[in-house]
């Protein structure tokens, strides 16, 4: 379980992950946004049917109730004439003819006699006495035995062109006798204010039925729809029964979506008015957007796949630089194993011959001082002092190599006594010196090799006395600080100070900045202090300005 785990959280299987999650979480994101804008674009559809079917219901009582107007207008005026009841004045022919003109909704408007012979016809385009007998709407209002307004079936008007479907009533004498009809013809092209709103996309087919399902009225108008009965269509029947408006579904042929039909119940009018909209016509716009959705999920999965490409390309050149950075790691730390056992075993190794030459040299400087000539006594001079800077240098070299493949003796070592134990060993040279030493405040514990530390207090002590200037008396200032994870230990001088560009270089191995006649030692001190310091986790500096003394700082963790 635990391999399984290690493996997962590997960049490569956890890229592939991540990779995997975002493309499930995407998917089914793009899916259910698909699926609700369907749910939506369906809704929207029903209300638009709904909403044109109400319309319609409105606009067709108003176009009824006008153009009844006109046809009782028409039978009023013609039961004025007692003698001549079939017959219009010139001056109501006209008002007739201002009525029509300014009525968008009517087309023309009939009067004929109880044969169906033609009295009126107000565009003139039939003949007075021309005979309309056959018409659908004359048959039906002269047969008729009541005063009910008939609607008759839509068809093409012969004169005009247009799709038209007659109002009309019959026209009775004061006896009751059918004297002939009047019928106002109702242009269904008007219906086309109802669905143009411009690009709003598809809108729907209107209709107008009798309860007896022969369609009278429908735009846009299908040739040979007009008069056409769908009672016997359960598609069309059965919602009528269930409530007087609502919504439904008729089925379409394989592989088409269907109609969705409104529908609303005119009772006093014995009609029933619908608005149908294509299924496939209403979700064209679902399906651009659908379109336009997965194009940008492609797009996105496009982006997602070349990202994760390009961080696996990222993640393997990084694993072969960190191989490689390992590696020369491994060689550099191996290097330096070897160059800290080398200098540690030739220095080791140099004592020895080095102690047998300074015994010689110091046995020829004892035995034969004087007795040589001036020249010799002074060659032997500078042999024994090369001698004794050797020895000094290999000691400390021998310490510096210790410091770096010893191991660490870690302990809670106390500061304060460090430094305590430090002036103790500087005593005499404090004392040559006149210096005054000063501790701020108790000193702090921390966790570290006491002799290692010890070492450091007692260099950077010994730097701060040896480097003074001569006119004024050397004071010492050590002081620690609390930097939250961190102690800041600070030895600060009135010294000679140091330039600014040596501050990084006096740590070096054997950087001198002095002549040795001037000011003693071998450069390797600075150099043991930053070692001992890195050792420990902290960072040492120093802070000086030439003239007006140093301050050496170094951190220590506290844990």
């Amino acid at each position: 379980m635990a391999r399984m785990w290690r493996r997962l959280v590997r960049p490569r299987a956890l890229l592939l992950v991540l990779f995997v999650l975002c493309l499930a979480v995407g998917g089914g994101a793009t899916a259910a946004l698909i699926r609700a804008d369907y749910s939506d674009t369906r809704t929207a559809a029903e209300a638009l049917t709904r909403h044109q079917a109400r319309l319609l219901e409105q606009y067709f009582g108003r176009t009824l109730d006008a153009a009844d107007q006109v046809v009782r207008r028409v039978i009023d005026q013609s039961m004025m004439q007692a003698n001549r009841p079939l017959e219009i004045s010139a001056d109501q022919l006209d008002a007739l003819r201002r009525t029509i003109a300014e009525a968008p909704h009517l087309d023309n408007l009939y009067l004929v006699d109880a044969k169906g012979r033609v009295v009126l016809d107000i565009q003139e385009g039939t003949k007075t006495g021309n005979s309309l007998a056959t018409e659908e709407w004359v048959r039906a209002v002269l047969a008729g035995g009541g005063d009910a307004l008939y609607l008759g079936a839509a068809a093409r008007e012969s004169t005009s062109g247009h799709v038209v479907f007659p109002v009309a009533r019959a026209f009775r004498d004061r006896a009751g006798r059918v004297l002939g009809a009047v019928a106002a013809i109702v242009d269904v092209a008007t219906f086309a204010a109802l669905t143009d709103d411009g690009d709003l996309g598809p809108q729907p087919d209107l209709a107008v039925y009798r309860q007896d399902g022969v369609r009278l009225a429908a735009y846009p108008q299908m040739e040979g729809e007009g008069g056409q009965n769908q009672a016997t269509r359960r598609a069309f029947a059965a919602p009528l029964t269930q409530a007087a408006t609502g919504t439904f579904v008729v089925p379409g042929r394989e592989g088409e979506g269907g109609r969705i039909v409104s529908y609303r119940s005119m009772p006093a009018r014995n009609l029933v008015v619908c608005a149908s909209l294509d299924v496939d016509e209403a979700m064209i716009p679902w399906r651009h957007r659908s379109v336009a959705t997965l194009l940008t999920a492609a797009l996105v999965l496009g982006l997602l796949i070349t990202l994760v490409e390009v961080l696996a390309r990222e993640i393997r050149r990084d694993r072969a630089a960190s191989a490689a950075l390992q590696a020369a790691n491994r060689d550099l730390s191996r290097s330096n194993a070897d160059l800290e056992q080398f200098a540690y075993v030739a220095s080791h190794d140099l004592k020895e011959p080095l102690r047998n030459i300074a015994s010689y040299v110091q046995l020829l400087q004892r035995r034969y001082h004087g007795r040589l000539d001036e020249d010799a006594d002074t060659f032997i001079g500078y042999t024994v002092d090369g001698v004794r800077r050797m020895q000094v240098i290999i000691n400390e070299l021998l310490v510096y190599s210790r410091i770096g493949t010893g191991p660490l003796t870690r302990g809670t070592v106390q500061t304060g006594v460090l430094v305590s134990t430090a002036l103790a060993n500087l005593k005499s040279v404090i004392a040559e010196a006149g210096a005054a030493i000063e501790i701020k405040g108790p000193l702090p514990m921390v966790v570290g090799d006491a002799g290692q530390l010890g070492s450091v207090f007692q260099n950077l002590i010994s730097n701060g006395l040896k480097y003074r200037r001569d006119e004024i008396r050397p004071e010492l200032t050590i002081a620690a600080q609390d930097r939250g994870t961190q102690w800041q230990f600070s030895i600060t001088d009135n010294g000679i100070g140091i330039d600014g560009q040596y501050h990084k270089q006096i740590f070096e191995l054997f950087k001198r900045l002095h002549a040795r006649d001037r000011y003693a030692g071998t450069g390797i001190g600075l150099a043991v202090c930053q070692r001992v310091i890195e050792r420990h986790g902290g960072e040492i500096w120093v802070d000086s300005t030439p003239g007006q003394g140093a301050c050496f700082c170094f951190t220590l963790p506290k844990g």
